[in-house]
């Protein structure tokens, strides 16, 4: 599998995604259940997109903690 090391946030098409990286990119890193509240999105839809995006390998998560931060660089 190819590593993803930059994607441009236009080419993607789900908007909570783009959301989640965005705010990603303005604080580092971010704790799991702040990026569900800020999103505004119910608990199991902000664990259905959070983990599309770890497993795309755009985002990961910090250690052995609840903290995510972006694995890529946006363009």
């Amino acid at each position: 599998m190819k590593e993803v090391r930059s994607i441009k946030l236009t080419s993607l098409s789900n908007e909570k995604e783009k959301e989640i990286l965005l705010l990603l990119q303005q604080q580092g890193q971010c704790i799991y259940g702040e990026i569900i509240r800020q999103t505004n999105l119910s608990y199991s839809k902000g664990k259905e997109v959070i983990y599309s995006l770890v497993s795309k390998g755009y985002v990961r998560y910090v250690g052995r903690t609840t903290k995510i931060e972006l694995a890529i660089e946006l363009k």
